[in-house]
């Protein structure tokens, strides 16, 4: 095992996994494979350095699309500069993981790590899909596009109306199984629709599932198939849950009182208590998903394969009442709204609930842009949008204001710099009809196990650093940290059984 020619690394991305939880649920003998990697293998804690849990958006600044890039390459947030979704990717194109190991001439597979796009085969790839909320559905090898085009659109558009998405999809779905979907899969994202007629709204709650049913299914198709030395693959289902239903599954943490999204569909905490306890189960059922999945691929890899889960971050439950306000919300019918305040020659994705990316020709057309989407309210002098301009491109959080569920007749977006600008708000927000908002944001603390049916893993430290994740990486094939990378000291060792 310690030749570098005989190991390879999975690395499965179960992102913000909460080690709570996992701790939780492998007590309770629901999780043989994580408990059997947990007894068997290395556990080691993953932190951020320098951040500090000192405000209550202090979250923002650890959001994942932020960390995972810094676990893929070592380099810290603050100097690869990725902030959003859609971001030029270019400060970390031949400094990820899997650039590295192409480089050094390993074969190479990805599938779904956040941030990857676009697609780049540097002579090793043996198949490379990146994140779903790619800029486009580009990917290696093209008989995974249809899937991805599916994904992406899905992805874009996960609050809005899921039957069209469903029957819009019909096409990509009915070629997916050429990238290994099985027609079980391909029939539960159909019965989904009529799933949620028969049974009620608690069941829209599955639908952050579907995406990873059909994405295992094709990876584990791929990786059978190329058997690549290194291989990642990320999952979100897991993150989904805790951030909507921590309250559900325990609802003794949080205040009993009704938050401002609540109120909108029920009239007694009692009745909100019983809506949700048909949630109870969510975030241990996307466990058990994750621990199936893990028996799965332990039936595909070798005796030479170190299997690395990672989480990059973790979660703590948080008040909805007092401390958070954060409903899923999105801007509609955005171009109108953008080309009436000015803009032109741009484009617009919608990102992670409610953010939106929007890029301009080049940066003095962005400096203008932002000057111009700043100016938006509907409460005065607290901004519609919290931005963030990069080059060409601006990155902006919409910042749903409080007080407005039920009572939007009448009530008008303006400008600071335009009096005559307004927009009924109503025409311009769609509210999701769910009580789905957030009950847990993110916490610093990650972890990493590792495990090998063929060798021994060891921890030989109990906490690393996110920035050590890639050196420790490439220490298990023997490599030594690139010229960008910090390692204090290894963080595990491998011996042969």
């Amino acid at each position: 095992m310690g030749n570098t020619r005989e190991v390879s690394v999975l690395f499965v991305e179960i992102n913000e996994a909460e080690r709570y939880f996992l701790d939780k649920f492998i007590d309770a003998g629901i999780l043989p494979n994580f408990a059997r990697m947990k007894r068997e293998g290395a556990f080691v804690v993953t932190k951020v350095p320098g951040w500090e849990d000192n405000g209550p958006r202090a979250w923002r600044d650890i959001m994942p699309w932020v960390i995972w890039p810094t676990i893929y390459t070592g380099i810290p947030a603050k100097e690869h500069g990725i902030l959003a979704f859609g971001q030029d990717t270019a400060p970390l194109q031949g400094k990820c993981l899997w650039d590295v190991l192409d480089a050094k001439g390993l074969s190479v597979g990805v599938f779904g790590s956040l941030l990857s796009y676009p697609p780049r085969d540097q002579g090793h790839t043996r198949f490379y899909v990146p994140e779903n909320l790619a800029d486009d559905a580009a990917c290696i090898p093209a008989e995974v596009r249809p899937l991805q085009e599916f994904c992406v659109a899905s992805s874009r558009n996960y609050s809005e109306d899921f039957v069209s998405q469903a029957v819009e999809g019909l096409k990509q779905l009915a070629q997916s199984p050429k990238c290994g979907v099985s027609a079980k899969t391909i029939a539960r994202v159909l019965l989904q629709i009529p799933k949620e007629k028969l049974l009620g709204k608690q069941t829209e709650a599955e639908r952050a599932m579907l995406l990873s049913y059909l994405t295992f299914d094709a990876f584990k198709h791929l990786y059978a198939k190329h058997r690549p030395r290194y291989a990642s693959m990320h999952m979100n289902h897991v993150a989904y849950m805790q951030h909507r239903y921590w309250r559900a599954a325990e609802p003794s943490r949080f205040p009993e009182e009704l938050s401002e999204t609540d109120a909108r569909f029920f009239a007694t905490p009692a009745a909100r208590d019983a809506y949700e306890a048909k949630l109870a189960d969510r975030i241990k059922s996307a466990f058990v998903y994750t621990d199936q999945q893990l028996g799965e691929l332990f039936e595909l890899i070798g005796d030479d394969t170190i299997v690395v889960v990672g989480t990059a971050l973790g979660q703590t439950p948080v008040d909805p009442v007092r401390d958070i306000h954060n409903p899923v919300v999105r801007l509609v019918r955005e171009y109108a709204f953008f080309d009436a305040a000015g803009l032109t020659n741009y484009r617009v994705l919608h990102q992670m609930n409610p953010d939106l990316t929007i890029t301009l020709t080049d940066d003095a057309a962005a400096e203008k842009a932002e000057k111009i989407v700043a100016g938006f309210y509907v409460n005065e002098g607290k901004p519609l949008f919290t931005i963030d301009r990069r080059a060409n491109q601006l990155f902006c959080e919409f910042n749903m204001p409080t007080g407005l569920y039920g009572r939007t007749n009448g009530v008008y977006i303006r400008h600071t710099g335009n009096p005559s600008l307004k927009f009924l708000f109503k025409d311009h927000v769609s509210q999701h009809d769910s009580n789905d908002q957030s009950t847990a944001q993110h916490r610093d603390d990650g972890w990493l196990l590792a495990w090998s049916r063929g060798a021994t893993v060891a921890a030989l430290r109990e906490q690393v650093a996110v920035t050590e994740v890639a050196p420790a990486l490439l220490g298990l094939y023997g490599f030594p940290p690139e010229a960008w990378q910090t390692l204090d000291s290894p963080a595990f060792s491998v011996t042969p059984r």
